[in-house]
């Protein structure tokens, strides 16, 4: 299983094609259970672990009243082990750094792939391989085909190369991809390989992979592409008790203002407050915001925050705490803390590491032994938006808006969503399944400044009783969609 869970992630990262998507997604679903929940990984969130802050200048914590949006903000993680040693370059085995040596295209276009990912494991007595090459490194987070003539990313190298490769049980699948633009229109072209495993070979110790004269040609035969050479990453040497950092392994936690993301803290004076995040959606085409409420408190150094969320899958609540170092200057906030990785990773994936502690797993994956500690050096900047009331007693400004989440939730039969306008204007409250389907309209029409609230029955247009799960309510005011997330438990 060495290094599965990475590879996946980069392949649906940045090969994100359907054709690439739909073949690889067959395979993994027929894989043993334990593989397929390690590839369905979540996100790591930057509120699910007590931070240790760092020590800073003293402070006053009435500073932080207000509302603050995200400027900007970093994550590193760094690893230490006891003693000296040598292992993979796991930039160059996960594709984000040129690896030694280069697999050769030659053919209507030609070019070297010297980017490359290997997996080759036994597991349980069956053989699982996996292989992807490239011209480009695989942290290209776009999808290439989706691209007209003037959004193909700068950092694409065009023509773009890209060999992909999946066996396990004796079955296995294979694809060679070339992209490019003709007269500037983006073209690409698709060979499905059936016997590529006569040309492939894969060293599971050293992940160097051999490519023997692999020949491809397309059903007309005037495009042939000849695939042949060497590639494996090379070593890196670490140092006792010095940290060396893991660069792939560090994700944002913030908003991505390309996609045009937006992330707002509000302190209350009363001791609550809000996280605000206002996100595009690129699925249904609409934007939403997704508001966490917390408690806060703050020392002249120190400021914690504690969440409390549902857990849907096993309908419990907790509550999740984070302590940060802040600091106030010149209307900007700065807060940071550094954390336990493997803590984070815990509360994540509780249902693998109950058998494999989370050390183990990093020597198992990279190479590494005797590792001490790997911990994520985190800060986020801030900057002041404005003056708030004391929670409850909100003067919403005209043209705001103000989405509660549902109480009670989990609920049955009936939850009641709160919200509040600024000034007059269109309102649509709908709700709708996880799968995208509308269940029930609630509300259509003009509402006045103020608060306002609906009840939802759990019940469809129809009267029909809904079962147990998961559902949205998606609001739309002025032609902007928040949504909130309830849970029907029966």
């Amino acid at each position: 299983m060495k290094q599965i869970i990475i590879s996946v992630t980069f392949i649906s990262v940045c090969f994100g094609g359907d054709k690439i998507a739909n073949l690889f997604k067959d395979q993994i679903q027929q894989l043993p259970l334990e593989i397929q929940q390690k590839i369905s990984k979540k996100g790591y969130s930057w509120k699910n672990i007590s931070g240790k802050p760092s020590n800073r200048s003293m402070m006053d914590p009435s500073d932080l009243l207000g509302e603050w949006m995200h400027e900007d903000e970093n994550a590193t993680v760094w690893m230490t082990v006891g003693t000296d040693q040598s292992i993979m370059n796991f930039m160059q085995l996960n594709g984000l750094e040129p690896a030694e040596g280069g697999v050769d295209v030659t053919g209507t276009v030609s070019d070297t792939m010297n980017y490359m990912f290997a997996m080759a494991e036994s597991y349980y007595g069956y053989d699982i391989s996996m292989v992807v090459l490239s011209n480009n490194p695989f942290d290209i987070d776009e999808d290439y085909d989706d691209y007209d003539e003037d959004e193909i990313p700068d950092n694409l190298e065009l023509p773009f190369l890209a060999f992909m490769h999946m066996s396990f049980f004796g079955y296995g699948e294979t694809a060679f991809i070339v992209a490019d633009t003709v007269n500037g229109e983006p073209v690409e072209y698709w060979y499905e390989i059936n016997d590529s495993t006569d040309y492939l070979t894969i060293d599971s110790t050293t992940m160097r992979i051999d490519m023997s004269e692999l020949t491809v040609s397309n059903d007309a035969g005037d495009s042939t592409y000849t695939i042949s050479g060497s590639v494996w990453p090379g070593t890196i040497d670490l140092v006792a008790d010095t940290p060396f950092e893991m660069p792939f392994l560090a994700q944002d936690f913030g908003p991505d203002p390309d996609d045009n993301e937006s992330l707002y803290f509000q302190f209350f004076d009363d001791g609550t407050g809000y996280e605000i995040s206002e996100v595009y959606d690129d699925y249904y085409y609409y934007e939403y915001t997704d508001t966490s409420e917390f408690e806060w408190s703050a020392t002249d150094d120190s400021l914690t925050l504690i969440f409390s969320e549902y857990d849907d899958y096993y309908g419990y609540e907790y509550s999740d705490t984070i302590s940060l170092a802040y600091a106030v200057e010149n209307d900007t906030i700065t807060i940071e803390a550094e954390f336990d990785f493997c803590d984070m990773m815990e509360d994540d994936y509780y249902y693998y590491y109950d058998s494999l502690d989370c050390f183990d797993m990093f020597e198992e994956d990279f190479g590494m032994t005797d590792i001490q500690d790997i911990t994520i050096d985190f800060w986020m900047e801030l900057s002041y938006v404005g003056p708030l009331a004391i929670a409850g007693e909100i003067a919403l400004q005209p043209g705001q808006f103000k989405l509660h989440q549902a109480y009670p939730n989990p609920f049955n039969p009936t939850t009641t969503l709160k919200y509040e306008m600024g000034s007059a204007g269109p309102v649509s409250i709908d709700v709708f399944d996880v799968n995208g389907r509308k269940i029930r309209s609630l509300h259509t029409g003009i509402q006045t400044p103020g608060q306002h609230e609906v009840r939802w029955d759990a019940k469809n247009d129809n009267g029909r009783s809904m079962s147990s799960g998961v559902y949205l309510f998606k609001v739309n005011v002025n032609g902007k969609t928040h949504t909130a997330k309830t849970l029907l438990l029966k």
